[in-house]
C-alpha cells in the first residue's frame, strides 16, 4: 500500500493520507486555533510562531489570551515538526527536509472569506526554489468537497518547471478578491483538472510545483486547513514579505 501511494504521488504530484493524526487531535487543534480568528475568519500566517499569532489575534490581550496564544503556537509547531509529519516527508520527499512556514485557512461558512477561491497557481512560486524542492503537508481537519471549497489540481504538472505567473496578493487580500498568483495552464493539462475530495482528518501531500486552486465555500460547513511548508535542507528560497520563511529544524 505504501508503495502504491508513493507511485501515485510521483505520477500526480499529490496524495491523500488519512488518519495520520487522531480525530481527537484534529478536533483539539481546530478548537484551539479558532480562538484566534478575527470576525472575518481571515487566514493566519505562521500560527506556529508566538509573535506572529500574537500580532494577528485581535482580542484584548490579557493573561488568559496570552496563555492561549502560547498554547496554540506551541501546538502548531509541534504538529509541523511531529515525527509523523517528518516520516511523510521521508517517504515522499526523499531528502533531508526543514520547515519554512505555516498557514491556517478557516474557509468558515458564511464568513467574509467563505467565497474566497484560490486561482490556479504553483505554491513554489512564492519561495521560488529553482530545483522543485518545496513541498507542503496540508492537514484538512474536516471533510472537504466541491460544495464547501475543496482544492483541485492538474495532475502531472509537478513535473513542470516554475511557470510565469501574476504576482497577486495571497494573504489578507481584500475581501471579495481571489488570491493565488495565477499561472497559465499548459494546453496538454487543461483537460486534466481534478477535484480532490478529502475525508476529514487527512493530510494532503502536495508538490510545490503542482498547479492547484480551490473553490468557494457555498455550504453551511467550514473547511479548516493547516498548511505546513517545507524545503530540502540547503536549498535557496525567498523569505517573503508575509510568510517570512525561515529554517525550522524538524524533530
Amino acid at each position: 500500500m505504501a508503495s502504491d501511494l508513493k507511485n501515485f504521488y510521483d505520477e500526480n504530484g499529490y496524495v491523500i493520507l488519512e488518519k495520520i493524526f487522531t480525530d481527537k487531535e484534529a478536533d483539539h487543534f481546530n478548537k484551539c486555533i479558532r480562538r484566534h480568528a478575527n470576525n472575518s475568519f481571515a487566514a493566519l500566517i505562521n500560527p506556529d510562531r508566538y509573535e506572529s499569532l500574537f500580532d494577528q489575534d485581535e482580542r484584548p490581550k490579557s493573561d488568559i489570551t496570552l496563555s492561549e496564544i502560547k498554547e496554540t503556537s506551541s501546538l502548531a509547531r509541534s504538529i509541523m515538526t511531529d515525527k509523523r509529519m517528518s516520516d511523510i516527508l521521508d517517504q515522499f520527499h526523499k531528502t533531508k527536509t526543514v520547515g519554512l512556514s505555516s498557514q491556517f485557512i478557516f474557509k468558515e461558512a458564511y464568513s467574509d472569506y467563505s467565497a474566497q477561491a484560490w486561482r490556479p497557481h504553483q505554491d513554489n512560486f512564492y519561495p521560488k526554489n529553482k530545483n522543485a524542492a518545496y513541498i507542503t503537508l496540508n492537514w484538512f481537519l474536516k471533510d472537504a468537497d466541491k460544495e464547501n471549497g475543496t482544492i483541485y489540481c492538474y495532475p502531472g504538472t509537478h513535473k513542470l518547471d516554475l511557470l510565469p505567473a501574476e504576482d497577486n496578493i495571497s494573504f489578507r487580500e481584500k475581501i471579495g478578491n481571489h488570491p493565488g498568483s495565477e499561472c497559465e495552464i499548459p494546453d496538454e493539462f487543461k483537460n486534466k483538472k481534478t477535484d480532490i475530495i478529502i475525508p476529514g482528518n487527512s493530510v494532503v501531500v502536495l508538490n510545490g510545483n503542482c498547479i492547484h486552486g480551490s473553490y468557494p465555500n457555498n455550504s453551511n460547513r467550514s473547511r479548516p486547513w493547516f498548511s505546513s511548508c517545507y524545503i530540502s535542507e540547503g536549498e535557496e528560497f525567498h523569505i517573503g514579505k508575509s510568510s517570512k520563511r525561515k529554517i525550522i529544524n524538524l524533530k
